[in-house]
């Protein structure tokens, strides 16, 4: 699952051959880069298992010299797992464990409770058990009896030798607490644009994304540290873009926009971040190392997405890609393909395009009306947003029989996340590797690309927090739940934006999470444009969304014999009403008119439709 979608998609052409069987789907990412093809491209249509990286191995842990009284036996533990789990040891200690395996490491043991009845003082007991682990296998500093707990240091094999104690409930970090007293909005996390969109004040609700899957459909995935560690989070790997039996994804972009979307700062011991740093990632390659793909490959990786979306929980799609938009939706296929996932229940988040700041150069398939497609704002580097800006590359307006776009913008400039060392934008671009304190390094890309991956982490939020939320109300939710942001920046020189370029306004995840909390607790918009205060969203009118026709053909079979319901009884002077399934001319007049909203989606016989099961051969796209 490689999602590649670094080029700028300005002014790409439709290829002489006619479209759409050539037509060229490209990355939104600003600087652009040469257009990516595949060259050799790897036909499968198989999802393929994704390991974590084998660790380091470590030494037998040698007992380090006590600095303490041997410690009495506590009383036997209970029965308890017999195995570490991700769930064992503290994150930020297994980051700390991977970088330096032979270094003691602060921590804190805490113990499981004994079993009933009781001992006196058993606390106590406890904390000497973990006083007496650590002896064994690290340095005790001493017991902490009222949390049954004990303090000390280990390295990475004695804390994974602790770990296993069945008695131990938890490994902790036993992390420095500073005074916190510098104003500066510039220091780390380093990366501003969380912040920008309150994405971690709603982590320290315990709402990282976790369980949600997200399909990236971009240049493909590299099993970065960042989204297999402490466990693996890159769920699936599936290509149909290109470069069998190479790099995972040899043009860099799609780790860049799935660590946006969910990397978890193991790395950079927390200092670059993704928005939801627990989401599942699903690579999906339809684009090729030089950011070029077809928008056959797109939509058979939509189809596969489709296919899998119970097994990995697929709850979002990102397409931080897209192709110029001549046509109406109504005509593109690519467009019925996000509509169907749409309606499968898989919200699909699309970038606008980067042919701002004059409107007109939305692209496919961000001018679909049902899905969330998103602009990009310049945080300029810092947390707070009264002095962000709308990206002057974000493209807006409406296109043919379409809906205004963008819906929403997001943090889009001077993006920092995952680096893949040796890929295409690695290489044509060294200025943008940023180093992270931990010596780890990192990337840093610009482009709606960058934006649509913050709000495809946002939404993931969201859905941890509400999962019966269907793609419609994820939609609304967003758009009801925007900050107002730049009016500090405001001068003659910069004036507001037009008021269409970027939608609802800046997203904001905490209020689109406390919206279901019955409470608001997002920024106040300080005097900023648009809607931006809280308020709990509306409920969602009947869209009346026109489907795209490749869509409409596509349903026949499954809606066939549904009550027909029309928008208007006498449209072109014709009695809707005397019309049935045996007289009825399944064409544009009856797309126009159906009343699509009055459709039962969920109820529809999608499993008579064939998902997935032909071959596919990327090889043949170049």
């Amino acid at each position: 699952m490689r999602v590649v979608v670094f080029s700028l998609v300005v002014a790409i052409a439709l290829l002489v051959s006619g479209w759409p069987p050539n037509a060229v789907v490209t990355a939104q990412t600003i600087p652009a880069a040469p257009l990516l093809t595949p060259s050799t491209a790897t036909p499968t249509n198989v999802a393929t298992a994704t390991a974590a990286p084998t660790a380091a191995p470590t030494a037998t842990p040698t007992p380090i010299a006590a600095t303490a009284a041997a410690a009495p036996a506590a009383p036997a533990a209970p029965a308890a797992p017999t195995s570490a789990s991700a769930g064992t040891i503290d994150p930020d200690v297994q980051r700390q464990m991977t970088v330096a395996p032979a270094q003691l490491l602060p921590i804190i043991i805490e113990l499981r409770p004994l079993p009933a009845p009781f001992p006196p003082r058993s606390n106590e007991q406890l904390a000497l058990r973990g006083v007496a682990l650590l002896t064994q296998f690290g340095v005790p500093v001493g017991g902490l009896a009222m949390i049954a707990s004990a303090a000390g240091f280990a390295n990475a094999a004695g804390i994974t030798s602790i770990s296993l104690d069945p008695q131990v409930a938890f490994v902790h970090a036993d992390a420095l607490v500073r005074p916190l007293d510098s104003t500066d909005s510039r220091i780390s996390l380093s990366a501003a644009y969380p912040r920008a969109v309150n994405a971690d004040r709603v982590w320290y609700k315990g709402i990282n994304g976790a369980g949600i899957g997200v399909a990236v459909l971009d240049s493909g995935v590299n099993p970065d540290v960042d989204l297999t560690q402490p466990t693996n989070r890159l769920l699936a790997a599936v290509n149909f873009a290109g470069d069998r039996g190479g790099m995972a994804d040899a043009g860099g972009h799609g780790t860049h926009v799935a660590g946006t979307v969910g990397g978890d700062g193991f790395g950079s011991n927390g200092e670059y971040i993704g928005i939801a740093p627990n989401a599942n990632v699903i690579d999906v390659r339809v684009l090729n190392r030089n950011g070029n793909g077809r928008i056959s490959s797109v939509v058979r990786g939509i189809e596969w997405v489709i296919a899998h979306r119970a097994q990995y929980n697929i709850r979002l799609i990102n397409l931080s890609l897209g192709m110029p938009a001549p046509i109406p939706y109504r005509l593109n296929p690519l467009d019925a393909a996000v509509e169907i996932a749409w309606m499968r229940g898989i919200a699909v988040v699309a970038a606008v395009g980067n042919g701002g700041p004059t409107s007109g150069s939305v692209v496919a398939p961000g001018d679909d009306p049902y899905v969330i497609t998103v602009g990009a704002t310049d945080d300029r580097g810092t947390a707070g947003v009264n002095d962000d800006l709308l990206a002057s590359f974000s493209s807006w307006g409406t296109p043919p029989g379409s809906t205004q776009k963008p819906e929403v913008v997001a943090p889009g400039r001077r993006i920092v996340s995952l680096r893949v060392p040796g890929s295409y934008l690695d290489t044509q671009y060294p200025d943008r590797v940023t180093p992270a304190r931990s010596g780890a390094t990192y990337f840093r890309l610009s482009g709606t690309s960058m934006a649509t991956a913050v709000m495809t982490g946002a939404a993931a939020l969201t859905l941890q927090q509400q999962p019966l939320l269907k793609p419609d109300g994820l939609k609304a939710n967003a758009m009801s739940t925007t900050q107002g942001y730049g009016w500090a920046a405001r001068s003659a020189a910069v004036p507001a934006p037009d008021p269409r370029a970027d939608g609802s306004g800046l997203i904001d995840a905490l209020a689109a999470i406390s919206t279901y909390s019955g409470r608001s607790e997002g920024g106040d918009d300080g005097g900023g444009h648009g809607r931006r205060g809280n308020q709990q969203p509306q409920p969602l009118p009947k869209q009346s969304y026109r489907p795209a026709d490749t869509l409409a053909r596509a349903l026949y079979p499954i809606i066939y014999g549904s009550p027909l319901v029309w928008k208007d009884p006498n449209y072109l002077g014709i009695d809707w009403r005397s019309l049935n399934w045996t007289n009825l001319g399944w064409e544009n007049l009856a797309w126009d008119n159906l009343g699509w909203d009055n459709l039962g989606w969920d109820n529809l016989g999608w499993d008579n439709l064939g998902w997935d099961n032909l071959g596919w051969d990327s090889g043949k796209l170049d």
